[in-house]
């Protein structure tokens, strides 16, 4: 999978006005895109190296909105129901969790009119925006961390960051590396992480790697440890109780794990509970801190975290 098949598969469920216009982006630019983004009766526009651009009819990227081409309330109807195989009453619960993942792993964000369900959970209607997201597979940026903290066995690591910083390619690269040399166990629940279409990887988790997509973080991972027989688990965003536990009783059975968390630096981590359980109970040896949005993919600091 590559940033050029990503752009193309958005292109394929946008409606063929703002298609033309996205496809008439120069190539040069599109390798620099990550975020595209339509929102009612506004101009469409996209996000390319940390900065936001208005998409023009000739595929120009400006900052002047008047300039930028509109997407219409129906353009954004016809586009979820695209993403939705053209059946959204089957994609409930991914609507509740505000995104679908589409094929190559690309993420589409939503945003509309919040609706509380008699189950408590939210779904939404009217919706106003769509953000897609264009996963980067970004071979060898997690070298030096493979051989700096993983060169014998691995180890527990836990990648700090915040939206945009590069956590997620990060660990996919960590996955791909130690995946060549030891059994591990990706558990995908988004799809961005290995990309699969139709149970297959798109991207390279390496040799060893089994992918468990679309399951939640926590079935996953005792899924794995009933039935895959891991040396390493890895996930990303770590978020609730239930994660922590499963992965507390996971590593009950001498299993590594590898997992991201959506926080600017170590001592954040402290403060949320259901990382701090797992941090004072040694999961994780080492925690990698990225310097954030304006620099994605740089590497700000690693912090020693297990008390030996």
């Amino acid at each position: 999978m590559n940033n050029k098949s990503c752009y193309a598969s958005i292109c394929r469920y946008v409606p063929e006005s703002i298609r033309r216009c996205l496809e008439a982006v120069s190539d040069a630019d599109r390798e620099k895109i990550n975020e595209i983004r339509l929102r009612v009766n506004r101009p469409v526009s996209v996000t390319s190296s940390g900065k936001s651009y208005f998409v023009t009819k000739n595929g120009g990227l400006t900052a002047q909105p008047l300039l930028g081409v509109n997407a219409e309330k129906s353009e954004i109807s016809e586009t979820l129901k695209a993403i939705c195989s053209f059946s959204v009453h089957s994609y409930t619960k991914e609507l509740s969790q505000g995104y679908i993942t589409i094929e190559n792993g690309v993420r589409a964000g939503i945003a509309g009119t919040a609706v509380q369900n008699g189950d408590n959970k939210n779904s939404v209607k009217y919706i106003n925006a769509l953000n897609f997201r264009i996963p980067r597979q970004v071979k060898g940026c997690a070298e030096m961390i493979c051989s700096k903290l993983c060169a014998q066995k691995p180890c527990g690591i836990i990648i700090c960051g915040g939206v945009s910083s590069g956590k997620t390619t990060l660990l996919r690269d960590i996955c791909r590396i130690l995946g060549n040399r030891f059994i591990v166990s990706l558990v995908d629940e988004r799809g961005e992480l290995a990309g699969c279409s139709e149970g297959v990887p798109g991207n390279d988790v390496g040799a060893f790697t089994d992918v468990l997509d679309g399951y939640s973080r926590s079935d996953g991972i005792i899924s794995a440890i009933r039935s895959l027989s891991p040396e390493v688990i890895m996930c990303d965003e770590i978020s609730t109780d239930e994660d922590s536990k499963a992965i507390l009783s996971a590593a009950g059975c001498g299993v590594r794990f590898i997992a991201t968390a959506h926080c600017e630096n170590a001592d954040d981590l402290k403060k949320r509970h259901f990382i701090a359980g797992l941090i004072d109970s040694g999961i994780f040896d080492y925690a990698v801190i990225m310097a954030g949005s304006k620099a994605p993919g740089v590497i700000k600091e690693i912090r020693r975290i297990k008390n030996d």
